[in-house]
């Protein structure tokens, strides 16, 4: 049975260098400390989750460079969607483009001989909450470059209702087979808290056995239950690349106790 490992938040930015130690000291020489992990810790048949924001391309040809990175690193990546992945516009021309040995997620399903993988982006959702002062700035940071991001979205609840249908379209296309049920989203579907969400209750219904997400940034010494935790039989797991000190995380082993 393969490994699963799983990192997000990669930023990459190698045809236009972007600074990520700006946001703080867990970014400093990010891409060289990511590459000897993961170089290090995964075979060639291990699964690696990529959940979001792998790079700050604006145009797929700028992120090419990027996606070069990610294959040339040893295992099967299985990539999701970010909200600054401005350069996944068409699912046809990004897969169309890549490099051999990745794999897209985008609403669908990637399935593997012992894993399935389904999920989409998400959104901002009420009731899930994570103090986020250096993510802000990361955010704000884009906005600046985009003149104003919310132009291109303006409608929140718009969004989440998309999000939410997303979603469940693509878990109720997860095979019942035996083989693992994972769930791959960008926003967390999850609080600080680690108690059950509108989110959670949806993938409650899919009898996913995994789920992965990112986004969450600059999280301190205080404990955050929902960085991993276990909701209704499915395990939660950040993987923000700076909350994991820039290793891609193993996530096959036994989960830990239930929170919620």
């Amino acid at each position: 049975m393969s490994r699963i490992f799983a990192i997000a938040d990669l930023h990459l930015s190698l045809a236009r260098p972007k600074p990520m130690d700006i946001f703080g000291p867990g970014w400093q020489d990010h891409v060289r400390r990511v590459a000897r992990h993961w170089d290090a810790d995964v075979l060639p048949d291990d699964l690696v989750l990529v959940a979001g924001d792998i790079s700050w391309a604006m145009k797929l040809d700028e992120a090419r460079p990027d996606l070069e990175w990610v294959a040339a690193r040893p295992g099967r990546k299985v990539l999701i969607k970010g909200n600054h992945d401005y350069w996944w516009s068409s699912l046809r021309q990004v897969r169309q483009a890549a490099p051999a040995g990745l794999y897209f997620v985008q609403n669908d399903v990637a399935a593997f001989d012992d894993a399935v993988i389904g999920g989409t982006r998400l959104w901002d959702f009420p009731g899930v909450r994570w103090p986020l002062p250096v993510a802000e700035v990361m955010a704000g940071a884009v906005v600046e470059t985009l003149e104003d991001e919310a132009r291109a979205e303006v409608d929140d609840e718009k969004i989440r209702r998309r999000e939410l249908r997303r979603l469940e379209n693509s878990l109720a296309q997860l095979p019942r087979d035996g083989r693992r049920r994972v769930a791959m989203v960008h926003y967390p579907p999850v609080g600080a808290d680690g108690w059950p969400t509108v989110l959670t209750d949806i993938i409650r219904r899919y009898d996913i056995d995994l789920c992965v997400y990112g986004h969450v940034h600059a999280l301190g010494d205080e404990p955050r239950p929902g960085a991993d935790c276990v909701i209704g039989g499915t395990r939660y797991v950040l993987t923000a690349c700076d909350w994991l000190d820039c290793r891609p995380c193993r996530l096959d082993d036994p989960p830990v106790p239930a929170s919620g």
